[in-house]
């Protein structure tokens, strides 16, 4: 899979995916099977909305296991849910090299929501939060350009910037909108086209959007705000 872009725009959470998915077999080891163009990797999820790039079967260990612990009622270990998640696949034949992928997604804590990542790589795993005016870049290899995530990032901008919410989400589906086209223009598995999920921190209203050659709002989502001081129960670490 491609490109993913989660940022942080102080009051808003951004969570954005392109619609290639490049599907091939474990074994091998000549060009992908089956490249699609119409993936969706951003979804809704109980608290808001998931993104996933990597190893599907992964993602989806992780998201199982997360649910189990939810359900015991325990504060849920990021890190042990993506080990547990990583010894799945193993018991499963799949190799450490390929049961990898970046996960990304909204939970909510002590003070309002915040964008989580789980990074599972061959032989390490890294959680972390974005912090305020800041963004993370997911893609099938390496990072896009340095100086176009950093142009990016500097045009994040909160709401109170804006006269009206409208404005702010318009700025935002602007600025996602040319970046995806400028790694869709050198780079043949980056769509131009993606989705994207905006929540506000505070409130945890929230909407989707699907942008291609115009910008249809998909969907508005308003979660229950809640205390989620407890949901999480170690530190985000590596």
């Amino acid at each position: 899979m491609t490109l993913i872009v989660a940022a942080d725009a102080q009051d808003h959470l951004i969570l954005a995916g392109d619609h290639c998915a490049v599907l091939s077999r474990v074994s091998n080891q000549g060009p992908p099977d089956l490249v699609l163009r119409n993936y969706r990797k951003v979804y809704p999820w109980k608290y808001g909305a998931i993104a996933v790039s990597g190893d599907v079967f992964l993602a989806a260990c992780f998201q199982r296991l997360f649910a189990h612990q939810e359900r015991m009622g325990q504060p849920i270990d990021l890190l042990q849910v993506a080990r547990d998640a990583k010894a799945v696949r193993a018991r499963s034949g799949a190799p450490p090299s390929e049961s990898t992928g970046n996960l990304f997604f909204t939970l909510p804590g002590c003070d309002g929501f915040a964008l989580h990542c789980v990074f599972i790589r061959a032989d390490s795993i890294e959680c972390e939060i974005i912090e305020p005016i800041g963004s993370r870049f997911s893609m099938r290899e390496g990072t896009p350009d340095e100086a176009a995530c950093h142009a990016f990032n500097k045009r994040l901008r909160p709401s109170f910037f804006f006269p009206v919410i409208d404005a702010f989400h318009r700025h935002h589906l602007e600025l996602l909108g040319r970046f995806f086209a400028g790694q869709s223009a050198v780079d043949e598995f980056v769509t131009a086209s993606f989705d994207v999920y905006m929540l506000e921190k505070r409130t945890g209203l929230g909407a989707f959007w699907h942008v291609s050659e115009s910008q249809e709002r998909l969907a508005t989502i308003e979660l229950q705000v809640a205390d989620g001081c407890g949901l999480i129960g170690s530190a985000p670490a590596g």
